[in-house]
Formats: structure tokens, sequence, C-alpha cells
């Protein structure tokens, strides 16, 4: 069980750039390095979000090789989609925030967006995850 980052956190203090009130696009994405695999437990930090966002839309695809993958944050490991095979034959996923009666979830302090690996199935992944992500801004943080 391994905690890895996306090109966009690696870097501990970046946060997607935009205005503070809107709409803002950010994405990242999670190569399989040479000797790397994923195993059952594993957790890729892949965009990261700050204090006031709501995530409204996001597209994720998956690299060659089959995962069972869930997306969700560092609070709520499956808070926008629940154990899903990821990998080379993946459509893009489409889909909008949902959090307990239609309601969006803002976040209250700067977080990530992480996939949380559930299951394994081929001895090795190759490629890796995308993901690009659209949050509203509040203006009241």
């Amino acid at each position: 069980m391994a905690t890895r980052q996306s090109n966009r956190c690696a870097d501990a203090g970046t946060q997607p750039k935009g205005l503070r009130v809107g709409l803002v696009a950010a994405s990242g994405i999670w190569s399989v390095g040479a000797g790397t695999s994923l195993s059952t437990g594993d957790v890729i930090q892949m965009v990261r979000v700050p204090k006031g966002a709501s995530l409204i839309s996001f597209q994720l695809s998956g690299g060659s090789g089959d995962a069972l993958v869930s997306l969700g944050d560092g609070v709520d490991d499956d808070r926008y989609m629940t154990v899903v095979t990821m990998g080379s034959n993946s459509a893009l996923i489409r889909t909008l925030n949902v959090h307990g009666g239609n309601v969006p979830y803002v976040y209250s302090t700067d977080d990530t967006i992480d996939i949380a690996v559930s299951t394994v199935s081929v001895g090795t992944i190759t490629g890796g995850f995308h993901l690009r992500c659209i949050f509203s801004m509040n203006d009241e943080v």
C-alpha cells in the first residue's frame, strides 16, 4: 500500500490557478514508471483542491491493464465514484458532483482528488491515469 502523486501533486504548495470566484479547471497525469506496479490499497493523489472549491465535473481515463478504482478525496475515498474498472478499454467517464440530496460538496480545507486502487487484475499496469476536473469557486471563502 503506497501513496503516489501525479504531476500536479508532487509540488506541495501548488494549487490550481484561477480566480477565486467562478470555474477553475485542473488536471493531473500519473504515469507508470519502469519497475512501478499498483497494489490493492494504493492511493494516487491526482489533483489539488483549494479550500472553498466544489467539484462539478470530472473526466477520468485509464492506462493499459485493468484495475478496480474509486475516486474521492482525503476524507472520503469514494466520494465521486465507487469501484469501477479502469484500463485500456475504459471510456472517458464524466459525472456531476451530487453529495447527499444533490447539494455539492464544498471543501472546507485544501485537499486532493485521489484514485484509490481496490484491485489490480494483472501483474503490471502500464500507461497511467489522466484526470481533468472543473471546480466551482465560492466567493465567500
